[in-house]
């Protein structure tokens, strides 16, 4: 099917909503075997990404109507890159974040992003958007 893309988007025109493309599976902690078999289907690099994608998410206490974006991926020399963005339903107004941490550091990376975001007014874009 590549035939037929037409452009692609960086993340810089285009970045996701957190934890696109992701499918998150859970179930009782004292249900042992239930723990075990989604263990199987646990992918360990998406379980960070989205970590960190959604601490940033937590940081900045959106609701189901703030567009939020975020998109974390490791670069070739094995560090967190997240990308953060908050933005104004016409797209007027926008907070854009980019930074990186260690493997070992998601949470605090997606927070730090988010206090990045909102010392970038992300938190008054929020504001305004009806919920």
């Amino acid at each position: 099917m590549e035939h037929r893309i037409g452009q692609i988007f960086t993340l810089e025109e285009m970045c996701p909503a957190v934890g696109a493309g992701v499918v998150g599976v859970q179930c009782r902690k004292t249900d042992e075997g239930v723990v075990e078999l989604l263990q199987l289907i646990d992918h360990a690099e998406t379980r960070i990404h989205v970590t960190a994608e959604r601490a940033m998410l937590h940081g900045l206490q959106g609701h189901c109507n703030s567009p939020i974006a975020g998109h974390c991926h490791t670069t070739e020399d094995g560090q967190l890159s997240l990308h953060g963005m908050v933005f104004s339903r016409e797209g007027a107004q926008f907070a854009y974040a980019h930074e990186w941490d260690s493997r070992d550091r998601a949470f605090e990376l997606g927070a730090y992003v988010a206090g990045v975001l909102a010392s970038k007014g992300a938190r008054d874009i929020i504001a305004g958007i009806p919920h």
